[in-house]
């Protein structure tokens, strides 16, 4: 995710905790709960958490793929060398063909 990602998810997001109080203020009366500043910072405060995790993760998960993609291809390596050395001995030890009546 880059700035530009960043910055069009942060314009969905109210600048301060007053917006969301004010854009919510009828609502929160009628149903008698009223969404605090205190409420906004907690929420917001999770959210960071739980961006920071996923980025984790998220740079884990890339790590392992480097991981899988190197493992590959020493795999392919081996098996290359392998049939590459398995021909001349197929050869050389291959038992003798029987002649055909």
């Amino acid at each position: 995710m880059d700035e530009d990602d960043l910055d069009e998810e942060d314009a969905h997001l109210p600048s301060h905790p007053s917006d969301v109080l004010s854009s919510h203020m009828s609502s929160a009366s009628t149903s008698g709960f009223s969404f605090t500043e205190d409420h906004y910072n907690l929420l917001n405060g999770r959210i960071d958490s739980l961006t920071s995790i996923v980025d984790g993760l998220q740079n884990t998960v890339e790590g392992l793929q480097q991981s899988v993609d190197g493992l590959t291809m020493l795999l392919h390596q081996v098996l290359a060398s392998q049939q590459s050395l398995n021909s001349p001995f197929d050869m050389m030890f291959s038992p003798p063909s029987l002649p055909e009546n």
